[in-house]
C-alpha cells in the first residue's frame, strides 16, 4: 500500500451553517448537535489508521470548535479552499499528491467508512487511478487519486443523485481507471438521523 493521506472534510460547528436538511425537521440547534456528533464519532474512527495520515480540512480553522477538535485528535488542521466542493475537493487531493502521498477525501457523515474501509480504498489506489465509495443517494463519501485528476471536479451537479454518475462519465472519458467500494449511507434527513442513532445503539 503507497504511503496515503486521509483528508477529512467537515464544516465547523456553527448554528445555522450545518446539516440544513436536518435542521428543517429537528431545528438548528438539534442538527447542530447532530453535527457535532457525527465529526466526533468520524475522527474517533478514522484518527489512527496503520499506513495512513489523518487531516483535519476545515471550512473556517479559525472557529474554536474546529480547532478544539483538531486538538483533542491531535490531527493537522488544514483550510478548505476552492469556490465550490469540487475546487476544495481537488485542492485537498492535490495537497496530498505534492507531499508525494496518495490522497483521498471523506465528509464526516457517512458512518459505514471506518479504518477497513479507508484501507480498502488505499489498497485500491496501489493499482488504479481513482477509488470511489458510492453513496445510495447517488453521490460517493470517498474519493482518492494517485494522480491529478481536475477533469473529475469540474461541472458536477455537487448535491444531486447525479453525482457518481457524472464522476464515472468524466473518468471514462478521461481514461481513468476507477475502483469502486462497497456502497455506504450518509445522514441528510430525519430518517437518515433516526437509523444513526438505532446503528449507535447496537454498538
Amino acid at each position: 500500500m503507497s504511503q496515503a493521506t486521509l483528508c477529512v472534510f467537515a464544516r465547523a460547528p456553527v448554528a445555522g451553517r450545518v446539516k440544513s436538511r436536518l435542521a428543517e425537521t429537528l431545528g438548528t440547534g438539534a442538527a447542530l448537535a447532530a453535527h457535532v456528533q457525527l465529526v466526533e464519532d468520524t475522527l474517533a474512527r478514522l484518527v489512527s489508521i496503520a499506513d495512513v495520515a489523518t487531516e483535519l480540512w476545515l471550512d473556517d480553522v479559525e472557529d474554536a470548535g474546529g480547532r478544539r477538535w483538531a486538538r483533542q485528535w491531535q490531527l493537522p488542521l488544514r483550510q478548505q479552499k476552492g469556490g465550490d466542493l469540487g475546487a476544495r475537493m481537488h485542492h485537498a487531493l492535490q495537497s496530498c499528491l505534492d507531499a508525494n502521498a496518495v490522497g483521498m477525501v471523506v465528509g464526516t457523515d457517512c458512518p459505514a467508512i471506518d479504518a477497513g474501509y479507508v484501507q480498502s480504498a488505499a489498497r485500491a489506489l496501489d493499482s488504479h487511478d481513482v477509488v470511489l465509495g458510492p453513496a445510495q443517494d447517488g453521490g460517493y463519501g470517498l474519493i482518492g487519486a494517485r494522480r491529478p485528476v481536475p477533469e473529475l471536479f469540474r461541472g458536477i451537479a455537487w448535491g444531486s443523485d447525479a453525482v457518481l454518475a457524472q464522476t464515472l462519465a468524466r473518468a471514462a472519458v478521461a481514461g481513468l481507471d476507477v475502483a469502486q467500494l462497497p456502497q455506504i449511507w450518509d445522514v441528510d434527513t430525519a430518517l437518515d438521523w433516526r437509523r444513526y442513532l438505532a446503528l449507535r445503539q447496537r454498538g
